[in-house]
């Protein structure tokens, strides 16, 4: 009996991943060929609510090998809109280092905007994003507000809401990944450059984001969770200095929880 069960279950699980497959073939090749990160699911719904924003530019910061900025620009590209998505990329450090140095990963994500026909519904911001260098991305902003911006990079959501929420229609969209209650803290290395970090930041930042009523989650699929810039919230209550402590106790946690392991392992 439980092996019949068992071989149901596993019927039953390979009839949901075909029906995904052929409704999401799309971005399931999309994914592939790129080597996304993502669920399919995801890139699916990220290319369906953005044909459905205004046409105003868009901002996504991180976009690795570019699998979500080419379901995002081809949202653009289907609907025929004149704005553009802001891709801001780093190209290197984290996952980058499987594909090689800052050239290498420059090279690829630009082969697959031209792989999949949509570099020009793209700009390029091919530098890590700082609290001092965003005038420079804003600089590539061609529409008087934004439709939405999206981040999967280094948890620091702090500093996007700071650069681009006031810059985005009421209304508008955002998408988080890297959304949980988790940490893997681990010595910061090329690899991991936040030390195992990033999702429970991004988790602390944004449940304070919300608090402020800055953030009003629609919908959450794995990691990724979305939602939109509430109608009349006050920007006002967003603190700096408050997201600035969230990410200090968050290091000091990790630093502890290092030298935790360092005593123990000494005193096998």
């Amino acid at each position: 009996m439980l092996q019949v069960k068992k071989s149901i279950k596993t019927s039953v699980k390979g009839l949901l991943l075909s029906y995904e497959q052929f409704t999401n073939s799309r971005f399931y090749k999309l994914r592939e060929e790129t080597n996304g990160m993502l669920l399919p699911i995801v890139y699916r719904k990220m290319y369906d609510l953005c044909c459905q924003l205004p046409d105003l530019d868009i901002i996504e910061v991180g976009g690795a090998t570019g699998t979500g900025s080419v379901s995002l620009a081809w949202a653009l590209k289907d609907q025929e809109k004149q704005s553009k998505l802001i891709v801001v990329e780093k190209c290197e450090g984290g996952t980058r280092v499987d594909v090689g140095g800052y050239a290498e990963n420059l090279e690829l994500i630009q082969s697959h905007f031209s792989k999949f026909g949509v570099s020009e519904q793209i700009r390029l911001f091919p530098k890590e994003l700082t609290f001092e260098n965003g005038e420079e991305a804003i600089s590539l902003i061609k529409t008087p507000k934004l439709a939405a911006f999206i981040h999967d990079a280094d948890g620091r959501i702090d500093r996007d809401f700071y650069l681009f929420w006031p810059l985005l229609c009421e209304g508008g969209l955002i998408i988080i990944d890297d959304y949980a209650n988790e940490a893997n803290y681990q010595p910061i290395s090329e690899r991991h450059p936040l030390g195992g970090a990033k999702l429970i930041l991004t988790y602390r930042l944004l449940n304070q984001i919300m608090e402020w009523g800055l953030f009003k989650p629609t919908l959450k699929i794995g990691k990724t969770i979305f939602g939109i810039k509430p109608r009349n919230a006050d920007f006002s209550r967003f603190n700096l200095a408050t997201c600035q402590n969230i990410v200090a106790e968050i290091e000091s946690e990790r630093r502890e929880y290092l030298a935790s392991r360092a005593r123990a392992v000494s005193v096998i």
